[in-house]
């Protein structure tokens, strides 16, 4: 059986009558909630409340502390678009969101206080655990294993010969040392027990090779090893129902499906890999280029994919279903989109990525499934950043986007999210830097309008458009605007956004013409306008230097992120 989260659940509730017709008003349902070490995700079913003007806001405290702290309010979400219009998806209504940045391995109490000037009110409080951060197990054999086919005892002097051999003798807590040596393909069948991993590991006297690798069981550690294609394309497939399964620091050479779970796949850990797939990004995408993952999810739950380098695929990481946190990979040169959470429902969050050269878009929405995702201080250079088609609520804060002419042609799809403190910058100052026009496909888009909704909520974000005579162009093109104050007035958002330069960065290196850019640093210089220019957003942009958060995915002065593997 998988390990599941520990969750415990006290739950206060204080009604009060509804004074309006249900529809008008709120009737809160069943909650939904579940953890990541970092992350809590809380989904709170609705009934009524047609126009939308409800609220819930989010407190939340460490257990044993008597300090609530403030989280972003959940979002309104009432999902009722689809992808073909034949295929209706069943409407959703509900509140949903994150609270991020938490700390692993802990208790939290969550105070969710939903009011409806309509009528219907509540409160809830719940006590929910982050999960823990993997540990290899203490107090188990460590075995030794090199290739061959049958024999030995597992001491270092006397190694189990081949794999067979050693799965059969290994035990939950075990740890299996992988010596120098090519294992060919292999099926994890053994299972470990929770907390109790059996974790077979590179040994470090050489490579640990493997041609392809089957996880057929849960509570399973492979480190260190080397899986190098050969003629099946496929990396590392997991069966039906595996989880609490870590990938770690693992090499992944030339397979067109690196590493690829199933939709019953729970509570992974994949991290610190080096994935380098078969694609050419040079080659036109109507030659295979978009196809083959670096990590394919295959619309699953509860994973964490973490500080992989993923290169030479066609997406990054795709197809999430919900609580899912990917955060700080280094992704490039990749033939299709950096990240593609297309069918994903609520909290998906994705963080301090470096997202480079993705040849198409850097964030796909194709569809989303409802929201809320989650895009926070990611930095992206590349020919295109967002792939609007169907999307929902999402969240952008703290990201710096980069592209050549303008960000995107749909731009009044923005227009769903909570967006603050992003940078949007125009390498080449060619043309507005947002411009939004129908969408030539209309069966995977959203109805066109432009014009704010009770889902809008867009201030505070900057943007460089360089000697482009346009700064903005909206409403199918119809509506065009040279400055920032009159794209505002009009359109009713970014009040109190501001104009920046690409000379704002410390270290501008992105070339004015479209070409492929080295993966790196752009943290802001000293006197940028962009300092101290944002507001906080309740836990995710609430630590900060000078008077207020600043512009973009680097706080001024404040630590570099870290992107891809990390150093044992």
């Amino acid at each position: 059986m998988s390990r599941t989260p520990l969750i415990c659940l006290t739950i206060v509730v204080l009604w009060q009558p509804v004074l309006a017709t249900a529809d008008e008003g709120s009737t809160p349902g069943e909650i939904r909630k579940d953890s990541t070490p970092n992350s809590i995700s809380i989904e709170w079913n609705l009934t009524g409340d047609t126009d939308h003007d409800a609220t819930c806001s989010v407190q939340y405290r460490q257990q044993g502390s008597d300090k609530w702290l403030e989280a972003l309010p959940l979002f309104r979400v009432d999902y009722q678009w689809w992808y073909h219009t034949e295929r209706a998806d069943k409407p959703l209504n509900l509140f949903a969101g994150s609270l991020m940045f938490l700390e692993p391995g802990k208790t939290y109490e969550v105070r969710l206080d939903l009011a409806d000037p309509d009528g219907g009110t509540a409160t809830k409080t719940a006590s929910v655990a982050t999960r823990p951060i993997p540990k290899l197990p203490q107090g188990g054999r460590t075995l030794h294993v090199v290739p061959g086919a049958g024999g030995g005892s597992g001491t270092a002097d006397d190694p189990f010969q081949g794999m067979k051999t050693a799965q059969e003798a290994a035990k939950p807590g075990d740890i299996m040392l992988l010596h120098q040596g090519d294992y060919g393909s292999f099926a994890f069948e053994k299972p470990g027990e929770p907390e109790k991993y059996l974790v077979w590991k590179a040994a470090g006297d050489g490579e640990a090779l493997f041609s392809a690798i089957r996880v057929n069981g849960s509570h399973l550690w492979l480190v260190g090893l080397h899986l190098k294609r050969r003629e099946e394309p496929n990396g590392l497939r997991a069966s039906d129902r595996t989880a609490d399964v870590v990938i770690r620091g693992c090499q992944f050479d030339g397979f067109h499906y690196s590493i690829t779970l199933k939709p019953t796949s729970r509570y992974w850990h994949i991290t610190d890999n080096v994935i380098v797939g078969d694609n050419d990004p040079n080659q036109p995408t109507n030659e295979g280029g978009i196809s083959g993952e670096g990590v394919e999810l295959s619309h699953s739950e509860g994973h964490v994919v973490a500080y992989n380098r993923i290169s030479r695929v066609a997406d990054g990481v795709s197809y999430p279903q919900r609580n899912v946190d990917i955060y700080n990979n280094d992704i490039f040169d990749v033939s299709d989109d950096g990240l593609e959470p297309d069918y994903g429902f609520a909290n998906v969050r994705m963080w301090e990525n470096r997202i480079t050269n993705a040849k198409n878009y850097a964030l796909s929405f194709q569809p989303m499934k409802c929201g809320p995702w989650y895009f926070v201080r990611n930095l992206v250079i590349g020919r295109g950043i967002f792939k609007f088609r169907v999307q929902d609520r999402f969240v952008l804060v703290n990201n710096t986007f980069i592209t050549w002419g303008s960000i995107g042609d749909r731009m009044h799809h923005i227009l769903t999210s909570f967006s603050r403190n992003n940078l949007y910058i125009s390498a080449d100052g060619a043309g507005p830097i947002w411009a939004a026009y129908d969408c030539n496909q209309p069966q995977y888009c959203l109805p066109n309008n432009y014009e704010p909704t009770w889902m809008t909520n867009v201030d505070y974000d900057g943007f460089d458009w360089g000697s482009s005579p346009e700064a903005f162009r909206w409403n199918s093109g119809r509506q065009r605007f040279k400055d920032l104050p009159s794209f505002a007035e009009a359109v009713g958002i970014e009040r109190h956004g501001i104009r920046v330069r690409k000379e704002d960065f410390a270290n501008w290196s992105v070339p004015a013409e479209l070409a492929r850019v080295n993966p790196q640093h752009l943290p802001l210089k000293a006197g940028s306008e962009a300092v101290d220019a944002g507001v906080v957003v309740p836990s995710i942009s609430d630590q900060f230097s000078g008077k207020a958060p600043d512009l973009g995915a680097y706080e001024f002065g404040g630590e570099v992120p870290h992107y891809g593997p990390r150093r044992e």
